[in-house]
């Protein structure tokens, strides 16, 4: 039989170490942890749980540190999980079959990203589906997204990855002529329910200093530059440079990847480009999940733009395949709304708010089909909900703009008094606050 290494690396990983190794315990033959500057006893840890340790200065370069990781093992295959992964136990009995397999130079393995949110924005949007019910440790997850990759592979001296980030061997196992076919098994990773948002804030800055450096390694490689855009548009906002990524990945191969149309398009709804959007879109001809991201982002441009009529068809055609899809049901009618079809159109926003309760986007279309109706009452009660729901400046302030629109000074007051306990530094609180004593001060005078 085939023997199976686990290749690992880890920093500050010993909290979710136990839980990983666990779930390899038995199948794998050899378990190897680079450990790259931890400072919570996980080498330690890792050697008690029968894992082979060394320490690795972090290279800026994961693929490095994959490839010295890859580099001790002895055995005829390797996995790869980090520790906030964890291997699915129907997995343990397909992968014994799998490491028979001739011509076969690793297995594409689904991993499972379980998210905290309904639903998301930004690129990954398509592949989110909602969860009502998840393995023990995702248990508070309200989604997940699957990403094929291979993590499962032959260890020979010529399969190797590549990329600073986003790294993968795909590349060497083609060029060595060997299949790479689907494992059909899943891993299950957990990092982003438990991270910090300020070790979110540390992974971005880390991304978008390798994204960079991967992109002066390989200035001809397209993906390098979509990567790079992503990180530069969906994390930091900085849509200029981000733009000029995606242009350049157009550039190096404007046929084979349709994902700089897409996020480049997505990128011009943001800052009020949507001609751009459209006309970039006609330039190309998609299929599948790719087809329907394409028709959206053309469907918000009309809205955008005011073509409300060809909106609201292009709508109605989307929400005939998607049935009960909450976005479209939501913007379909706030279109109507604004078109005066209002007793349907509020309609679709009650069902969309009741299928997707947690978002703040169905909140938002409510409110703002509350406020072209005149209904101040209702958009106010809308708007203290996200409020108390998600605080934040924004959300506060529009809540006690309403109230003030309707002359309930003292209920503004309050909204803004809150919204201070949090965020005692806010200038447009601050601001509102003082014009709201002067209002109560002389209603009561």
């Amino acid at each position: 039989m085939p023997s199976l290494g686990l290749a690992m690396i880890v920093k500050n990983g010993a909290k979710s170490l136990p839980n990983c190794l666990a779930s390899v315990a038995g199948l794998v033959d050899q378990i190897v942890v680079a450990d790259t500057g931890s400072t919570d006893g996980t080498p330690q840890l890792a050697r008690d749980l029968g894992a082979e340790v060394f320490e690795l200065t972090w290279p800026d370069d994961f693929a490095k540190a994959r490839n010295a990781a890859v580099a001790k093992l002895t055995t005829d295959w390797v996995l790869i999980l980090d520790d906030d992964e964890e291997l699915d136990t129907q997995a343990r009995e397909k992968i014994p079959a799998l490491l028979l397999g001739s011509g076969v130079g690793g297995y594409l393995v689904t991993l499972r990203n379980y998210l905290p949110v309904r639903l998301c924005e930004g690129g990954h949007a398509p592949s989110v589906r909602p969860i009502d019910s998840a393995v023990p440790r995702a248990e508070n997850a309200r989604s997940y997204a699957d990403f094929d990759l291979c993590r499962l592979f032959r260890r020979h001296p010529r399969i190797y990855y590549s990329g600073r980030a986003h790294e993968s061997v795909d590349g060497s196992i083609h060029a060595l002529g060997l299949g790479l076919p689907s494992g059909n098994f899943l891993i299950h990773h957990f990092g982003h329910l438990s991270c910090s948002a300020e070790e979110l804030k540390e992974k971005d800055q880390l991304y978008l200093r390798l994204s960079h450096l991967k992109c002066k390694d390989a200035p001809n490689h397209s993906q390098a530059w979509i990567e790079l855009g992503l990180v530069e548009y969906e994390r930091f906002k900085n849509y200029s440079v981000a733009i000029e990524c995606f242009k350049k990945a157009l550039a190096l191969d404007p046929k084979s990847n349709k994902v700089p149309y897409l996020s480049l398009a997505n990128l011009y709804l943001e800052i009020h480009a949507e001609d751009r959007a459209l006309e970039l879109l006609s330039r190309v001809t998609m299929t599948g999940r790719q087809a329907g991201d394409k028709a959206r982002i053309c469907r918000d441009a009309l809205y955008n733009l005011g073509r409300l009529k060809e909106c609201r068809a292009a709508y109605v055609r989307a929400l005939a395949i998607l049935r009960g899809d909450p976005r479209i049901l939501s913007k379909l009618g706030l279109t109507e709304v604004r078109m005066g079809l209002k007793k349907s159109g509020l309609s679709r926003l009650r069902a969309a708010v009741k299928v997707a309760p947690d978002q703040v986007e169905m909140h938002d279309r409510m409110i703002k089909a509350f406020l072209l109706m005149n209904l101040l009452p209702q958009a106010a009660e809308a708007a203290e909900r996200v409020a108390a729901g998600l605080p934040n400046p924004a959300n506060i302030l529009r809540a006690a703009v309403i109230r003030a629109q309707m002359w309930d000074w003292e209920p503004a007051r309050s909204l803004v008094k809150q919204g201070l306990q949090m965020f005692p530094n806010n200038q447009e609180l601050l601001a509102v606050s003082a014009e709201l004593e002067k209002k109560t001060r002389a209603v009561a005078v």
